[in-house]
């Protein structure tokens, strides 16, 4: 009697788990939340032009706006090099690259030992590998900085992938907490308050170009994010009055993804915090002042680009049996590249907040 059969490494079962790994991936990873396709509305915007095209980069542009004065009247405009004022563009790239990552079982009489399906698990594994190292690669870029966390996938000294730098912060989008001015000049007392989260606010929205926020219910909004001794120190350091009415203020953006486990609202700033926020140990005049990188962000902060197979999934999905047989490995891949979004030598839509952030016992 003739059965239908689909075995082992069928590119239909194939498709299926690799969609289920995307799906899982984007559930578990921390900034899929901020992650859209409509540039004026997402703090992390993702390119997909290479879904079906070839290539390796993704180049996109920014208008600047004219400044010059016009023309009263009926005087002439022709000519003026002034009311004629040319259009600027700037540019900015995100490489794309593969990346894969791997599982395989000893054998069969391993897998014949456990009460597990491998498979399922060499699934469940992939996903949580992902979704980590795909929110460390974006905290790294997004601040300019690997920092001295040992818990990330890659090693401290690591310098980037698919050829896209990881480049430090300018001046001007670069602040530090209390009276500091510098890295050397930050001491334990120099702590994230309030008061920062104002001062970002208004430089925010006074440089230029200004740095928009996300559009939620009709208003900006912006998100700082914190590591989670940050959050600790600002929440220790205002009543707990004043903390209730930051929570409260979640509820009037309950319909946004912006808001998904914020820990409130300030000022128009959306807080948030994470473990993964970058961290240092060599602030302050004798190096030795532990330090950590918040992230004030507007929309187009940051950048994420994917190369072939994005448009129904992310993942390839392969499945073989090594050993004649007797082993199953899975290999897990995506073509994508992520960066901090610059133009003209300067970033946009971000400002990084150093402040001292001492290891909570």
């Amino acid at each position: 009697m003739a059965m239908t059969e689909f075995p082992l490494g069928d590119p239909l079962a194939v498709q299926r788990w690799s969609l289920s790994l995307a799906v899982e991936v984007a559930k578990s990873s921390y900034f899929s939340k901020f992650i859209g396709t409509d540039r004026s509305k997402s703090i992390i915007v993702r390119k997909d032009e290479l879904n079906k095209a070839a290539g390796e980069k993704i180049t996109i542009g920014l208008r600047k706006k004219l400044s010059a004065d016009g023309k009263e009247g009926d005087n002439v405009i022709e000519g003026d090099a002034t009311a004629e004022e040319a259009m600027n563009f700037f540019n900015d790239a995100v490489f794309i690259d593969q990346r894969r990552k791997s599982t395989k079982s000893k054998g069969k009489m391993s897998e014949q030992r456990v009460p597990y399906n491998l498979r399922r698990e060499g699934r469940d594994a992939l996903a949580v590998w992902w979704s980590e190292v795909m929110d460390e690669d974006l905290f790294v870029y997004l601040s300019g900085a690997r920092g001295v966390d040992t818990s990330f996938k890659t090693a401290t000294t690591w310098t980037g992938r698919a050829n896209n730098a990881i480049v430090v912060p300018d001046a001007a989008h670069q602040v530090y907490s209390g009276n500091a001015t510098s890295s050397a000049d930050l001491d334990a007392t120099d702590k994230i308050s309030l008061m920062d989260i104002e001062r970002l606010v208004a430089i925010a929205e006074t440089t230029d170009p200004m740095i928009q926020g996300a559009r939620v219910n009709g208003e900006n909004k912006f998100v700082l994010l914190m590591h989670t001794f940050q959050a600790f120190d600002l929440r220790t350091s205002v009543t707990e009055n004043d903390w209730l009415d930051i929570h409260k203020a979640t509820d009037r953006g309950k319909s946004s993804l912006m808001y998904s486990n914020a820990l409130g609202e300030y000022a128009d700033v959306v807080l948030h915090k994470h473990r993964n926020v970058i961290r240092f140990s060599n602030y302050g005049v004798g190096a030795n002042v532990p330090a950590a990188r918040a992230l004030f962000m507007g929309v187009q902060a940051g950048l994420i680009a994917y190369g072939q197979g994005s448009g129904n999934n992310r993942y390839s999905w392969n499945e073989d049996k090594d050993d004649r047989g007797n082993a199953l490995a899975i290999t897990a891949g995506s073509i994508y590249g992520v960066k901090r979004t610059i133009f003209n030598n300067a970033t946009y839509g971000l400002i990084a907040l150093d402040s001292a952030a001492a290891t909570v016992a």
